[in-house]
């Protein structure tokens, strides 16, 4: 178990005013450049977005969007300045709202640990394995990125702290250095067929069906700050719906790691080109998410720049220890 908390703002008269939706509603009508595409992303009717919007303006006292020329669909908007400073105190004050919870949360449940040993134990009875990519050629980074150094261990090192212990556990490298850090955790180690991000999915999903497991969680190994609370919590959602694909989300928006049922390896094992696991979803696939706890969860580590900010995280106490 953990905590969810959820977030809002409320008028002079008690009513809900700004919260998760409209954030999120914000920070699409900035990347989609209109407030019916950014509805249209979200599945939302437009006249529901474009009501958020004016009841979020109403209780704030200015716009919060401003007309332009383009954008989807011929003229577009832009969240106004107001917007994004409102959206970023917003932001500001639901991760600190969130890591009081977790905090009290970790007092408040000190005597339940059991609970955790209980998902382990069940998790150990059907066969749950982890597949962690490891080996990316790191282009864009210029060096090795996954035995770059963050906070004292290599940025890989950080990755496997988040896979429970009593998981069986492959990584897939093409250096001598991943070879070390996977074996000194346990790991055994695959080599892909090439240079594709499809030869690594092909190389674990095979790993996985020689191995029978009855899912496979795949990992990459440039997302350090993933909580092994949230592994905890897609083994979980995969207990109880072991036909589906899950992936961990931030706010309603999927990513990685994402774990595949057993019956789904084949397709993965048949992939090409520069693809990922997720080019082997079709529509006879259930898919469900389960929301990370952090948003930086789902960071990747794909330049230096990526990298600073992570140990930025790392710094300030929020991140994973």
């Amino acid at each position: 178990m953990r905590p969810y908390v959820r977030t809002y703002l409320v008028d002079d008269k008690g009513e809900r005013a700004f919260g998760s939706g409209p954030a999120e509603l914000l920070r699409r009508i900035r990347e989609h450049g209109s407030l019916r595409a950014a509805a249209q992303s979200m599945g939302m009717a437009y006249t529901k977005a474009l009501a958020l919007v004016k009841n979020a303006e109403a209780a704030v006292g200015h716009p919060l969007t401003t007309r332009v020329v383009g954008g989807a669909g011929g003229g577009g908007s832009t969240p106004t300045p107001e917007a994004d400073a409102l959206l970023e105190a917003y932001e500001r004050w639901t991760s600190v709202v969130e890591a009081t919870a977790a905090v009290r949360y970790a007092s408040a449940f000190a005597g339940l640990d059991d609970l955790s040993r209980d998902d382990a134990s069940k998790e150990a009875r059907r066969t749950v394995g982890v597949a962690v990519l490891a080996a990316g050629h790191a282009t864009r980074f210029g060096a090795d990125k996954l035995v770059e150094p963050l906070l004292g261990e290599p940025v890989l090192a950080r990755t496997l702290g988040c896979v429970p212990s009593a998981l069986p556990l492959v990584v897939t490298s093409v250096s001598s250095e991943v070879d070390e850090l996977a074996r000194g955790r346990g790991a055994d180690v695959a080599r892909p067929g090439g240079p594709d991000q499809s030869d690594s999915t092909r190389a674990l999903a095979a790993y996985a069906l020689e191995a029978g497991w009855d899912a496979c969680l795949f990992v990459p190994g440039d997302q350090p700050l993933v909580e092994p609370a949230s592994v905890r919590s897609l083994l979980g959602a995969s207990r109880a719906n072991p036909d589906a694909c899950v992936r961990l989300a931030w706010r309603g928006r999927a990513g990685s790691p994402i774990l595949f049922p057993a019956r789904v390896l084949p397709r993965l094992e048949a992939l090409t080109g520069d693809v990922g696991g997720r080019a082997a979803l079709g529509d006879a696939v259930a898919r469900m998410s389960v929301e990370a706890t952090w948003p930086w969860e789902l960071w990747d580590v794909d330049t230096p720049s990526d990298l600073e900010r992570i140990r930025e995280v790392m710094e300030a106490g929020l991140g994973r220890a």
